[in-house]
């Protein structure tokens, strides 16, 4: 288990970034790959918008007890601006359980969900290793304990350009104080009467002067805000284009 502040969340050796060979992506239909993490098959869709040049690319992580499905929209929107995606189910998520399933309020399967930064540092490296896209120019959308996940892959491997936190309720304190050193563009996105996040919300307004904030009515959580508000998607892909376009 992993020491947080706020909340409950070594050096990693590259022997277990290895891919399992895709099937070649077709350029603007999905094409489902399967990476492997530490012996987990890490099974996405990756989408890649028609390019004669190298283009940039987001990976997209699921929330506890969700699926990469949930992203379908916003992979869309992100293509229509010619960037790449990489919707990716988690380990013990979706269909990336060859080593076991998550259950929600079972602590045995605790450990799915905090050593899931092994997986986000795979995905990220199998990006920057890809020939149609541009290695300088990925981002990251995590969602709820994957917000906290992509943080910890980056202060570990190396940070990507820009990052979407979606109710990152599990951001730790550590984390939280990386935002301004780290010199990297972050957004969160929460729900105004998500009452386990005030906490958190109050500790990132104190601590950061860089990170963008984005409060919308209701409580939804996480990638739920994408389903009761389809608008966000967008507004998540053209912020993102504003940077890893430029």
């Amino acid at each position: 288990m992993k020491n947080a502040s706020l909340v409950c969340i070594l050096i990693i050796c590259c022997s277990w970034l290895t891919f399992l060979i895709p099937v070649e992506a077709s350029a603007g239909k999905p094409s489902r790959i399967i990476l492997e993490s530490e012996g987990w098959h890490l099974v996405g869709d990756l989408l890649l918008p028609s390019s004669d040049q190298q283009v940039p690319a987001v990976l997209l992580l699921n929330k506890t007890a969700d699926t990469r499905a949930v992203y379908e929209e916003l992979a869309n929107q992100l293509a229509k601006r010619g960037i790449a995606s990489l919707r990716l189910d988690l380990r013990g998520h979706g269909e990336s359980t060859n080593l076991g399933h998550f259950v929600p309020g079972d602590s045995r399967t605790l450990d799915f969900l905090w050593d899931s930064d092994a997986d986000v540092i795979t995905a990220h490296q199998y990006l920057k290793s890809h020939e149609g896209i541009n290695a300088e120019r990925i981002g990251i959308v995590g969602a709820s304990y994957s917000g906290e996940e992509m943080a910890e892959a980056g202060r570990m491997n190396g940070y990507a350009k820009v990052y979407v936190a979606l109710s990152p309720g599990s951001f730790s304190d550590e984390s939280i104080q990386s935002i301004d050193p780290s010199g990297i563009p972050w957004l969160f996105i929460v729900s105004k009467n998500e009452r386990h996040l005030k906490e958190i919300e109050i500790e990132i307004r104190k601590k950061t002067k860089t990170l963008e904030m984005l409060v919308l009515p209701g409580n939804e959580h996480a990638t739920r805000i994408l389903t009761a508000r389809p608008d966000i998607a967008e507004r998540i892909a053209v912020w993102m284009a504003m940077i890893l376009l430029n």
